[in-house]
């Protein structure tokens, strides 16, 4: 059985993606950081006979992280795909010259050496597996030609730290697609568009499974699948430009 990694799993789009990679068999690990939410999420989970388990891990805490590695390991022989998908989004709408530095600070702490050391931590169990998928949880925000282009439809949008940290998380993807090269691990960026969650509010233009779709699609990716590229569920799917 595939076993799959999700962090920030007990809500939104993370426990979409879990629900919809449980549905289709694999076997489910929460990443949570309240204890008592993912026992609720894994309840709702055992209601569609999905087989999961939760475990704690805080990706801005690096001894939560490798605390995480070390329990997974103990009970898991490999890990087949991992889903960096905790985030942080605390500066919408500031301009750069506005933006406190301990806000930047946070949105990186987590939105990409959370992401990084989170890869880094699990990749050992990922190269056991025979197919490995990681999926970053990326942004159309986080695309350079987005925000130089005044015709793109994120152009006037002002979020320097959450932008800057998905922008750089992409060049993990990168890196890594291109380290694990040769090797059967595909590494890609997955951005689920303004969709309804906490973070997207009611009124955003897509679904929660619409979002999780992309992700979804490349946590599941056959052996002649896309690695080191961008994609987006504002494009259906379709390849975003960095």
């Amino acid at each position: 059985m595939n076993i799959a990694l999700i962090t920030g799993a007990n809500r939104g789009l993370g426990f979409e993606i879990a629900q919809s990679l449980g549905r289709r068999g694999m076997h489910i690990i929460l990443g949570v950081r309240d204890a008592d939410k993912g026992r609720a999420a894994l309840d709702t989970l055992g209601e569609q006979n999905i087989t999961a388990e939760c475990v704690s891990i805080d990706v801005s805490n690096s001894a939560s992280i490798h605390a995480a590695a070390k329990t997974v390991a103990e009970q898991h022989q490999h890990l087949d795909v991992l889903v960096n998908n905790a985030g942080l989004l605390n500066d919408f709408g500031v301009t750069a010259s506005a933006l406190p530095l301990a806000d930047l600070r946070a949105s990186f702490e987590t939105n990409f050496f959370g992401a990084f050391e989170t890869t880094q931590a699990f990749l050992p169990l990922i190269r056991k597996s025979q197919a490995g998928r990681i999926v970053n949880m990326t942004s159309d925000l986080g695309s350079l030609t987005a925000m130089g282009d005044p015709e793109h439809m994120q152009y006037d949008a002002f979020a320097a730290g959450y932008q800057a940290s998905k922008c750089a998380l992409n060049v993990l993807t990168r890196q890594f697609a291109k380290e694990l090269g040769d090797t059967a691990i595909k590494v890609n960026s997955a951005s689920p568009g303004l969709c309804r969650t906490d973070m997207g509010g009611e009124n955003a233009p897509l679904s929660v499974e619409e979002g999780a779709a992309t992700a979804i699609w490349l946590a599941t990716l056959d052996a002649d699948g896309p690695t080191g590229c961008f994609f987006s569920s504002t494009l259906e799917g379709g390849e975003h430009p960095w």
